[in-house]
Order: structure tokens, then sequence, then C-alpha cells
């Protein structure tokens, strides 16, 4: 099934949740073989051995928690704190306390031959490790194993070089601690050709370019846990350290109103480069009490070094330089949290947990532009002029589950935050935030197969530290100021909920929402005539989220059809244009479909993965962006015959793809006169992957 995730921003903020103990007992017994039964059908509690799995030949335990039926796999958050960034998959009953890598990577860690087997819950989870997710899975590890994966991977798109991958990951025991390593090697090189039109407010074709974008990434991560019984519980230990880089040519020749391969008249070309250090230490202690009751304390610290570079050349005529301009970015943040929980475990029927959380933010933020004019003679100069934030930030929260009966469950929780977040540099400022959050849920069991969930919750963004800095986009000439009177926007859910269970195999999962938000961060014009973010005003957002597992033994043995819908909507008063719209950075609707076809007593499978077309808005200042997404084919064979080893190869964009990009130009601001269109017509090559993978 896909992930469950929010993309098109460098720091996504997810509305997350922490706590779940009803894991907790079976989790930490000493596995030492794997579950006779494959699947149970209790909608409720289920239990997947690794037999479930065998036909997919998973190497580790993200492969295996991606092929559970109708469960969708949300990875958690990268927003600040650690209560709110929690995913819906535990390992041995407990949250992963990496943030860093997140879900992903803790699971990937784990080697399939090291999975006992991986527990569903549905329902109220009650207090602990993942409260306020109506699904969760749980993998419980084999002890006392050793045991690890490799995979290589080679990669070619169009005509660019291939490109190689590595990954390898390794489970042992080493002087008396459970550990576990991963390291990563990813490199890729692609490229986009585009068709940009530029026309007036009358529709008449002003100036054609033709791009070309050459784009590489090169990635390299270390990461690493290590658990044993320390202090009368359990201690773990977890690291990462990683590089994260992209490096793009964008070149862009003006062809006048000419065709597409007409005489070039002018040339952009924009050199951007950014690269990112980060790192994670964390440690996490646990103790269950014979009373039933677990104290838990969480302590983690990251940071990340963030630089981009933009250099930037116009010729107008071409070969002769007209003007210059090198745009340098550079971010430094930090984070420190300590968090400490005590919660009722076991079955009894209320099951309360109490809590604290203290967090310490940083951000160094700084913004250095210079142009010049085609001699080399300095036009204008904005120094780097450094801003800092900093937010203190102090969480104490409860959550209680109450078994009502059989069927009935409630799930409850309250919390209280307390903030101050104070910039320093261009304006020096402090603001102090108080809120008060509370949730509630019912869950009932309607039969062995089906539940249905109802959840009422408020929740409170994170501010985007970056908001309070300036920026730049280079590339689309825009400069976006700082602004230090934000304030987080405050959002009001109310969901329902269905899950039916009806084989070992089907399953279909339906979510219907409904949001009231407040204090909304929107861009729009500062009081001093800057264009930033700022709060201004309330909205609504409402939709679906559907999710189905649907085997095809009775057409086509061996077969299953995976479909996940995304439908939403949203209304929003433009204070810009007086008039209704939608949020910004918003798709109303995705779907995905994913075909599999284990062929029968054959060690071979192939599939198609379908990702639908879609419509991303985005609304700025001056302009109106509407970017078109064609439809996705990929299509993919694998085996297991040869060597012992698993053997895949997909196909990218196997029937091209098309990304039409659509600016909406206005004067002054989308209030103003219209002046025209931007229009960026993309395709993107067709790529391989080879990945040769397999376990020891």
């Amino acid at each position: 099934m896909k992930t469950k995730a929010l993309t098109m921003a460098r720091s996504a903020v997810l509305a997350g949740a922490s706590a779940m103990p009803l894991f907790a007992t079976s989790a930490i017994a000493n596995e030492s073989a794997a579950a006779t039964t494959s699947a149970t059908t209790d909608v409720n509690h289920q239990s997947f051995d690794t037999d479930f799995f065998s036909q997919y030949a998973p190497q580790n335990a993200l492969d295996m928690v991606r092929r559970l039926p109708g469960f969708v796999f949300d990875a958690g958050s990268s927003a600040r704190g650690f209560g709110g960034t929690a995913g819906n998959v535990l390992i041995d009953g407990a949250r992963p306390t990496s943030k860093s890598g997140g879900l992903e990577e803790a699971l990937s860690r784990i080697p399939a031959s090291q999975v006992a087997r991986i527990e569903v819950q549905r329902g109220a989870i009650g207090a602990g490790e993942a409260a306020g997710q109506n699904m969760v899975a749980n993998v419980v590890r084999l002890k006392n194993v050793s045991s690890g994966t490799w995979l290589v991977a080679l990669r070619k798109f169009g005509d660019k070089k291939v490109m190689p991958s590595t990954e390898g990951t390794f489970s042992t025991q080493l002087a008396g601690w459970e550990t576990s390593f991963k390291m990563v090697t990813f490199f890729k090189d692609e490229s986009r050709e585009a068709v940009i039109d530029n026309r007036d407010a009358a529709g008449v074709l002003q100036n054609r370019q033709t791009e070309h974008r050459l784009e590489r990434n090169r990635d390299a991560t270390f990461s690493f846990d290590a658990g044993r019984d320390a202090l009368g519980g359990r201690l773990q230990l977890n690291g990462r350290f990683g590089f994260d880089s992209w490096y793009g040519d964008t070149e862009r020749l003006g062809r006048g109103t000419g065709p597409s391969n007409g005489p070039v008249t002018d040339r952009f070309f924009d050199d951007h480069n950014w690269e990112e250090y980060s790192g994670e230490f964390g440690a996490d202690w646990s103790r269950t009490y014979a009373s039933g009751w677990k104290w838990r304390m969480i302590g983690l610290t990251t940071f990340s070094d963030w630089t981009a570079v933009d250099d930037i050349l116009l010729e107008a005529p071409l070969a002769m330089p007209t003007s210059s301009a090198k745009y340098i970015a550079k971010q430094k943040t930090s984070e420190t949290i300590f968090r400490t929980t005590f919660g009722k475990n076991g079955s009894s029927s209320i099951r309360p947990e109490f809590g604290i959380e203290g967090a310490f933010n940083t951000l160094d933020s700084s913004l250095e532009i210079t142009q010049t004019d085609g001699g080399g003679n300095q036009l204008s100069y904005l120094p780097p002029n450094p801003v800092r934030v900093e937010e203190l930030r102090a969480e104490a929260f409860t959550n209680v589950v109450w078994q009502a009966t059989d069927k009935l469950s409630v799930d409850s929780g309250l919390k209280l935050e307390i903030s101050r977040i104070s910039t320093s540099g261009h304006t020096d400022q402090a603001q102090t935030f108080k809120f008060l959050k509370p949730s509630i849920g019912f869950t009932y069991k309607a039969n062995d197969k089906m539940q249905v969930g109802l959840k009422a919750e408020r929740s409170v963004g994170q501010l985007d530290f970056g908001d309070f800095a300036s920026s730049a986009d280079a590339a689309d000439d825009r400069v976006i100021a700082g602004n230090p009177d934000l304030k987080p926007d405050r959002t009001d859910r109310l969901e329902g909920t269905l899950d039916f269970q009806y084989s070992d195999r089907g399953a279909l999962s339906l979510t219907l929402f409904h949001e009231w938000k407040q204090d909304v961060l929107e861009r729009t014009i500062l009081p001093g005539g800057g264009q930033a973010r700022a709060n201004v005003g309330s909205a609504k957002r409402w939709g679906l989220e559907a999710s189905a597992s649907i085997p095809l033994e009775n057409i086509l043995k061996g077969g299953l059809l995976e479909i996940d819908v995304f439908a939403k909507e949203s209304s929003f008063l433009d204070p810009i244009t007086n008039q209704h719209r939608r949020l910004h950075d918003f798709v109303p609707l995705e779907y995905f479909i994913d075909f599999r076809h284990d062929i029968p007593n054959t060690d071979w499978a192939w599939g198609v993965e379908y990702d639908s077309a879609f419509n991303w808005h985005g609304y700025f200042v001056e302009e109106f962006e509407d970017f078109q997404g064609s439809d996705r084919w990929d299509l993919f064979i694998e085996t297991t015959q040869f060597l012992g080893v698993k053997m895949k190869l997909t196909s990218f964009y196997t029937f091209g793809v098309q990304r039409d990009r659509h600016r909406f130009l206005y004067a002054g601001s989308r209030g103003g006169d219209f002046l025209g269109t931007e229009v960026s017509r993309r395709t993107r090559d067709t790529g391989f992957l080879l990945e040769v993978s397999g376990q020891f």
C-alpha cells in the first residue's frame, strides 16, 4: 500500500499522536519461532507470521509492513518534538526513538529473517506509544539472532550514466547489546526537458524558451540502534549521521516567438546546488512494573547544516553576458528533547497515561544576494544579516482508554502546551503561546470483520522557522520576507472511520473527515509592503481517504490489486482578492493502483504500479500556480530463482510522463491586473532500475 505522507515542502508538518501498550507484553517475550498461523480473522487483533509474506520475498520489516492488507503505512512526521510525530508502526511494542530517519529507516534495519510476526491492532489503541491512531502494526523480532541484508542497485534515466546505489544492514549481539546497523549510498542522475511559453493577458505569445535541466543526487547515511536490559528496565540507544545533496543545472534558451527548434536569441543559466549534513543521537529507557504500570524516559538531540547556492547568468543577446547573480542561503538547526511517560499496560478496562515533554529548538539562517552587470560590476548587494530563532516548549498530557464493553472502547486525551519563540537579528522579538488540545474517540466493533470509529481532536500546527527569515527562489525570481509576528494555526478535526477485513488478504479502510482551521498561514502582503507568510483568517478542509486490498484468486490465481484514494476539498476567503479559494499547497484528488501477480508454482512475479494524474494548486502574492501532472505507469518483474537472491527490474515513466506548470501572473498582487501566463511543459526520460538483494 502507499505510504501516507505529505510532500512539496522541505519540512512537512503532520498532525501526529503518541501511545500504545497493548502489544508490550507479547512483544518483549523471547521469541524462538514464528506463529503457525499465517493470519487471524478478528478485525481488531490480527497476527501475520512470516509465511504470509513469503510470496513477496521481503528483505526487511519495511517490505513486510507494506504488504499488510488494508494497512496504510504512516511514517510519522519531521515536526519538532517527539509526541506529535508518531507513525503507526511499533517495534517490539515500542515506538522507535529516532526522528531523522524515522520509521522507514528503523524498519529497514530489521532483516526479514529476524521478524517473528507482525501484529495489527485496530480500534482504541491506548496510552503509550501510538495513541490517536486507529490502526497500529507491531513488528515482533526474534531474539539472539544474527542476520543481515544487502542490496546493489543500478539506475539509469534516458541517456544518462548508469548510477549505482548500495545498502547493507546487520543485526547481532555485541557485548550483551542487541544491535542493528545500516549503511546506504545513493546516486542518481536524471534530466528533464521543457518548452516554456510566456503570453500576455490577451494570450499572444511574447517569448518562448526551451529548458534542459540536469539533476544529480549524492546521498549517504549510517544509522544504528542498540538495546539491553539496564537499571531494572530496557535501555535503547540510536544514532544517525547523514549527507544529502542535490545538484541541478538549468539552462533556458530563448527562441523569440519562433518554434522550439528555432534560432537561439538569449540564454538563462542557473547552477543550483544544495548540501546538508545531519546527525542524531537518542536514548530511551523503559521499565514495566509488576502492577502493570510502565515508566518511560526519552532523550534525543538532532542537528543539521544546510547550504544552498545559486549562480545565475543571463546572456541577452546570446554569448553576451548581460547580468549575473549569486544567492547563498544557509540554515543550521538543532533540537533537544526530553520526554517521560507513566502509563498503565495490560488488559484492564481503564488504562491511563500521564506525561511531560520539553524541547529546545534553534535555527540560524542567512541569505546573501549579489547582483552584477555583464562587466562584473556590482549592481546591488544584500548582506547575509543572520537571523536566529529559538523555541522553548513544554507540554503536559494525559490519555485514558476505557474499554466500556466488549464492543465499545473510548480513547480520550488532553494536552497543555506552552511555548516561547524568540527571534533576533533583523528584529528582536519574543512571543509566548498557550494551547489546550483535547481529543476523544469512540470505536465500535460491529462484528469479527468490521469496526467503525468516530473521533474529534484539536491540534496545533508548528511554525516553520524558515518563515521568520528571508528566503529566495532564484529560478522564479521570488524573494520572500521574514515575518517575526507569526503564530501557530489551529485545527479542529472530526473524522469517521470504517475498517472491514473480509479475508486473509482482503481489506477495506475508509476515513471521512472535516476540519475547521483558524489562524491559517498563507502568503500575503505585510503592512511594510513585503511578501511573506502570515496568519490571515480561517478555513475549512474536508475529504476522504480510502484503501483497499483485493485478492484476485477467483480471476487470476496469485493476483492482488491494491487501491488508495485521497480526495479532499477546502475553502478559504482570500484577503488579497476577497474571494473564496482553495488553500495553498493543495492537491484535490490522487489515487494509486498497484497490481501484482505472483505466478503460481514459480519463483516469478510481475506487476504494474499506476499513479493518477493530479493538480497541485499554489497561491502566491503576485501569481497563482496550477501544476498538472499526467498519470504515471511503472512496470516491474522480479524473481528469486537464480543464485538464491532476489532480482527486480523496474521501468519508471514507462509510457512517458508530462508535468505542465501554469503560472498566472498579476500586477502587484492577485487582486491587480492580469499580466499573462508562463506555461512550462515538462517531460522526463524513461528510467530503469535493476535491484539485486539478499540476506545472510
